[in-house]
């Protein structure tokens, strides 16, 4: 018989045998498996016992937005519907808790999850580019300039904080702006570049450089000091996400992985 339940830590192994292959270079789930497990929302497909589809949900209730994550379907179980029904579930849960919109990331080749993406109502909102920067010292120094929420009120921003795009609120900018993490660079004409730092709860040793928009010359400004602070804080990884397609500019990015960001409302 199969049904729906919450997994718990005795379900790792059997879920990672089925979650090593996902894409061209392997699978991210063996890395933030505890993190979801502690966070008590990953919901499982079984089947006398043995786990057969995941699915993990994260409700941000001060930005009314649930997002999805780790869809994963072991392969003599596709194409049964059991995706849709796990994403459905955990809408569902979302929606009754007063959550207004729901999120989710795909690889932009991934055909297959965007047409089930589309077929359960998600549309793409943007695409974004990932790039992965090597973490090193280098003698880039500046001082960013200062800035408040209300210079970016009326601007609908996203920053990716462990591989989850969520919205910019006022509560959440205060506390990154007060640990330095809101790059900004302005001209005499207001705010010319900005940049968001996180670092990640779910994936280890890693600093996420989110680049909202900005000049060439300020995106490598901006970089640059990502990496001098991963250094200092003994960070071995530094990804950066964009929505601009000129990053590619930048002699620093040489390789960048397009993903489409997809949203519903619910």
């Amino acid at each position: 018989m199969i049904h729906i339940r919450r997994a718990v830590t005795s379900d790792k192994q059997q879920i990672l045998a089925f979650c090593q292959n996902t894409f061209s270079w392997g699978d991210y789930i063996h890395e933030v498996y505890d993190s979801w497990i502690d966070e008590g929302d990953l919901v499982i497909f079984e089947e006398d016992g043995i786990p057969i589809a995941i699915c993990h949900g994260v409700t941000y209730s001060e930005e009314e937005m649930l997002w999805i994550e780790g869809i994963r379907v072991r392969s003599d179980y596709r194409r049964s519907g059991l995706a849709e029904k796990l994403v459905s579930y955990i809408e569902n849960n979302a929606k009754n808790s007063g959550i207004k919109h729901s999120a989710m990331l795909i690889e932009s080749q991934n055909q297959p999850s965007l047409n089930l993406a589309k077929k359960i109502g998600y549309n793409k909102q943007a695409q974004w580019n990932y790039i992965p920067v090597e973490s090193k010292k280098n003698s880039f120094f500046t001082n960013f300039d200062s800035i408040s929420f209300d210079e970016l009120a009326q601007l609908d921003i996203r920053y990716v904080e462990s591989w989850r795009w969520i919205p910019l609120i006022h509560s959440t900018f205060k506390k990154l702006n007060s640990n330095g993490n809101i790059l900004c660079i302005k001209n005499t004409n207001g705010v010319q570049s900005l940049g968001v730092i996180s670092e990640s709860n779910s994936f280890e040793n890693t600093i996420i450089l989110t680049i909202i928009f900005g000049t060439i010359a300020d995106i490598e400004k901006m970089i640059s000091y990502t990496q001098n602070l991963s250094v200092e804080k003994k960070y071995s990884k530094i990804r950066v996400l964009t929505k601009y397609n000129d990053i590619s500019l930048v002699d620093k990015l040489e390789k960048k992985f397009p993903f489409y960001l997809l949203i519903k409302q619910l």
